[in-house]
């Protein structure tokens, strides 16, 4: 094997050098006239076997200095090659780190879109955690809605009846007053209106009172007396008892108990009331009082007939109160 810094010297060769030694003893021995034919052709020949040798030795060197010229450049080319094995290497392991930093880089960005990601994960599910409980929530919410709706559907189905009832008693109440006054609804001195849940019995003054009395005349206690019996056996109701009269001043006499309309319609209400509690037997709880005087007309006070009818007493059925 050779390399790059092997090379050859040029030296004469050992054959050459005898050669040259054995010429100069034969031109010695000739000129000394001491050498015989037979030793000189002996030289002659062994000379040109020298020849011979060194030409062979000759073509030997040429052909190895053909080798190591071939091995020469053959090193030059592997050179090269190693050169640029060496820059692709160079190359490679710069594309290898820069693929490496880029695979870091994607690898910390992943692992950040990962974590992101998780955290999302985490949100949500949180989010869904209170969605759900805000979903049972509202399934309570809705359950007890939903009872509460169906104990207010019950309780308006009850009132529903319960008030039809009440429209049926005041119904029944009505048509038993209207029975039971009959005489006096035809003469005019009673009137009984029945509006949603109230029920009123107006009563004209002059078959409950005499004129500027407050004390209840035979005849009025009769009628008192007759719808006290209907009315006492409304249980869900207040009695009022409303007094009313016309604008006419009172005259003022000795004898006179009233300074004004409104002390007469207060005592003339109250007269009633004590009459339905102590002879009808009505409970003074279900029973209440109102005075007007004049200031509630239902006719025209400018004529005697419409004032005889502001002179009047009022029952009115009313809800009791809570």
């Amino acid at each position: 094997m050779f390399t790059k810094n092997t090379t050859f010297r040029r030296e004469t060769p050992f054959f050459l050098t005898k050669f040259s030694t054995i010429s100069l003893l034969l031109c010695i021995a000739m000129m000394s006239g001491c050498v015989s034919k037979e030793a000189f052709q002996q030289s002659v020949n062994k000379n040109a076997t020298l020849q011979n040798e060194m030409a062979v030795q000759r073509q030997e060197i040429a052909q190895l200095q053909g080798v190591q010229q071939n091995m020469a450049q053959h090193l030059e080319s592997k050179k090269a090659e190693i050169e640029a094995l060496q820059q692709q290497n160079i190359e490679a392991m710069a594309e290898l780190e820069r693929q490496s930093s880029i695979y870091g880089a994607r690898t910390v960005a992943s692992q950040q879109k990962i974590d992101q990601l998780k955290q999302q994960q985490r949100q949500l599910e949180q989010e869904r955690q209170r969605t759900e409980d805000r979903f049972q929530e509202l399934q309570v919410i809705n359950e007890k809605k939903t009872g509460t709706i169906t104990q207010l559907e019950n309780n308006l189905e009850l009132e529903r009846l319960a008030r039809e009832a009440r429209i049926a008693e005041l119904s029944q109440t009505y048509d038993t007053l209207v029975s039971s006054l009959e005489d006096e609804i035809h003469r005019g001195e009673v009137t009984i209106s029945k509006l949603k849940n109230r029920l009123t019995v107006n009563l004209a003054q002059k078959i409950l009172f005499p004129s500027g009395a407050a004390a209840l005349s035979n005849e009025g206690q009769t009628v008192i007396a007759q719808v006290g019996e209907v009315l006492m056996q409304v249980e869900d109701k207040t009695i009022r008892v409303e007094g009313h009269s016309d604008n006419l001043r009172i005259r003022q006499t000795p004898q006179q108990k009233f300074p004004s309309n409104w002390e007469l319609s207060a005592a003339r209400a109250a007269s009633v009331v004590r009459f339905l509690q102590n002879h009808v037997g009505i409970a003074g709880e279900k029973l209440s009082i109102g005075a007007y005087g004049p200031f509630r007309p239902i006719a025209d006070n400018a004529t005697e007939e419409g004032r005889a009818q502001n002179r009047r007493i009022q029952i009115i059925l009313v809800p009791k109160e809570v």
